[in-house]
């Protein structure tokens, strides 16, 4: 089967499986990993271990380690030892001063398998600050935190959806400086599995509409509905400074990759459609000045001169959407498992590390006896935290953690 079929038929899949809408969302995300699983496989890149792996050495923290192949790379630091056990899948946000760190599964089910995600979820938190090199505990989540929940930074405040396993969700505020929890009342119905947030502001699909949680003001409100025909099937917003941005698929055809996003932008007053992209992904972020979808599998086997490309960048402000950098699309990468997003100029994914300012994209070094799945990463003031994962090996998951520092500008 020549390549660009596979990729066709790969894709199919992923729009058919994934449900969009809100419902089982620990399901929506392993089915997520499988998908990106077999796209590895289909275009050759190495996929995430499967089977248990000898891995040497053992990887609870314990040390520290300078690791840079060049300066044209940048550098990793091992940092002191978390406060947190061995884990894969946890969940972390920068506050603007600390990385908070979340929960994980103690043995996940590995990408790719037919298995059930394991009851183990943890609730602990842990907090660094690289102002002084240190992490702190913090009190633990009142929930288990696993990989189908959603963990956002909103101005001083951490916000926690946690998918409820009689379906909807549950959402929660840490304040961080008081070490103190509270659970959100008066959730709208409906509510999406997929939050997205900008500055202290909270934006989520609820049905058609979608609504907004101001985190300080503790209060929920319902932007009107968005009249623009033909609907969007698919929707998942992002929070930008022009306005929430809705995007999905006006129609979706199954046998090839012709459909492609569309976006609809509401400014604070009306709905309006934004001109056509040509990227055939959903998996928005904002990042720097512009949305980014960076699928890790644009550059392969596709030419985005010429056809739908699966990752892409949006500018929000003049509507116009375009390719990421050739750099992004051609340079080599390992496949690891390590996706993080802004928020600033920064975004790190499947073993690139993409500068949305300069637009300049490189393979990400990985750390030696970092895991290869299930890391926890979040972008700090410019530098790049990853924490645990495993290798499904002998030797479990991790606890050691790294700081990447990018090269100067």
């Amino acid at each position: 089967m020549e390549l660009e079929q596979q990729l066709r038929e790969t894709y199919a899949e992923q729009l058919a499986e994934l449900d969009m809408s809100g419902g089982d969302v620990g399901a929506a995300r392993r089915t997520g990993a499988r998908m990106r699983a077999k796209r590895r496989l289909a275009v050759g890149v190495a996929a995430v271990t499967v089977a248990a792996v000898a891995v040497a050495g053992s990887l609870v923290g314990n040390g520290r380690v300078s690791i840079g192949p060049s300066q044209h790379h940048g550098q990793w630091r091992e940092l002191p030892a978390a406060p947190l056990s061995p884990r894969a899948n946890a969940q972390a946000v920068w506050t603007g001063h600390e990385v908070i760190v979340i929960g994980g599964e103690r043995q996940p089910c590995p990408p790719g398998a037919d298995c059930a995600v394991s009851d183990d979820g943890l609730s602990d938190v842990a907090a660094y600050n690289p102002g002084t090199d240190s992490w702190r505990r913090i009190e633990s989540a009142p929930v288990p935190v696993v990989p189908g929940d959603r963990l956002m930074a909103a101005g001083d405040f951490v916000v926690l959806r946690h998918a409820q396993r009689s379906g909807g969700s549950a959402w929660f505020v840490l304040d961080p400086d008081r070490n103190h929890w509270l659970r959100l009342r008066d959730v709208p119905k409906r509510i999406g599995d997929l939050p997205s947030v900008l500055g202290s502001v909270i934006y989520a699909t609820a049905g058609r509409h979608v609504v907004s949680y101001d985190v300080p003001r503790g209060a929920w409100s319902t932007l009107p509905a968005d009249p623009i025909t033909p609907r969007l099937a698919q929707r998942r917003v992002t929070a930008t400074p022009y306005g929430p941005v809705v995007t999905g698929y006006t129609s979706v055809n199954g046998s090839d990759l012709v459909s492609t996003a569309t976006a609809d932008l509401y400014d604070g007053t009306s709905w309006r459609r934004l001109p056509a992209t040509n990227i055939a992904g959903n998996d928005w972020a904002w990042a720097g000045d512009r949305m980014i979808d960076f699928d890790s599998f644009t550059h392969q086997g596709m030419d985005p001169r010429t056809g739908p490309q699966l990752g892409g960048q949006l500018d929000v402000s003049s509507g116009r959407s375009s390719p990421l950098p050739e750099s992004a699309l051609e340079t080599p990468r390992d496949g690891w498992s390590l996706n993080v997003v802004g928020p600033g100029r920064w975004a790190a994914c499947w073993g690139l590390v993409y500068d949305v300012a300069r637009g300049e994209a490189w393979a990400l070094p990985r750390p030696d006896g970092a895991a290869d799945d299930g890391v926890t990463a979040a972008w700090a003031d410019g530098q790049l935290l990853a924490f645990g994962g495993t290798d499904y090996g002998p030797d479990g998951a991790s606890n050691r953690a790294w700081l990447y520092t990018p090269p100067r500008s």
